[in-house]
């Protein structure tokens, strides 16, 4: 089921879901077909559970809550033309976003590849989101329900690929039963689409900045930067 990212050099799945741009990390979801995982997603992941965020507020939806209106507008205008210019327009503001890190973390040593990811993890679910809700009218908190709520071998490909977007020598999960649950949770199955597409997007845009978010809980453990 799931996504990869890498750390420096250009992969070409993950472009596609909208968290890096192309030159930079990358991911991609066996959750979508393989068409869709080569064009697809760049730079998120899940933590250890689908519930616990490692910190009261995420360090994605504090960075995404230090932009302005208008940049959030042009930044979610930029994921409905497609993913690949949603993450160009946040990496455009990979200085605002470097600088606020600091402030969201509480620590100046937050890898700029995990701001940029937590960042596109929260857009990216924001646009999802707002999507779905749009089109289908799933609320946001019923996707939300649906990662809560999934069992351990779901969780666990979720978890397992999701990892893979900060530690790319991983090898992720591929197991499409995975993908048909969270969708089915939803009212949704691939036939459905661009809304299943989306709600795929928002499941690994959550997962990946879950997991971000326990990686900057690791970074307690050493001195501030």
């Amino acid at each position: 089921m799931l996504c990869r990212v890498c750390g420096l050099k250009p992969i070409p799945y993950l472009s596609g879901f909208g968290l890096m741009p192309a030159a930079s990390s990358a991911i991609t979801c066996g959750m979508l077909s393989p068409r869709a995982v080569r064009a697809l997603f760049l730079g998120m992941t899940f933590a250890a559970a689908f519930g616990g965020m490692a910190r009261a507020e995420g360090l994605g939806a504090c960075l995404w809550s230090k932009l302005s209106a208008a940049e959030q507008s042009r930044i979610l205008a930029a994921y409905g033309r497609d993913m690949g210019a949603g993450a160009e327009a946040l990496d455009k503001l990979k200085g605002k976003l470097k600088v606020q890190a600091a402030a969201c973390a509480g620590r100046r040593d937050v890898p700029p590849d995990w701001v940029q990811i937590a960042a596109g993890s929260q857009g990216v679910q924001a646009y999802a989101a707002a999507a779905l809700l749009a089109s289908r009218h799933i609320e946001r908190a019923k996707l939300d329900a649906a990662c809560t709520g999934a069992p351990a071998n779901v969780a666990a490909c979720v978890r397992a690929t999701a990892r893979v977007a900060y530690f790319p020598n991983g090898l992720g999960c591929v197991d499409p039963a995975a993908s048909a649950w969270l969708l089915k949770r939803v009212g949704l199955d691939q036939s459905q689409q661009p809304a299943a597409k989306q709600a795929l997007y928002y499941f690994n845009a959550k997962a990946i900045g879950e997991w971000g978010d326990k990686l900057v809980a690791t970074l307690a453990a050493k001195p501030k930067g």
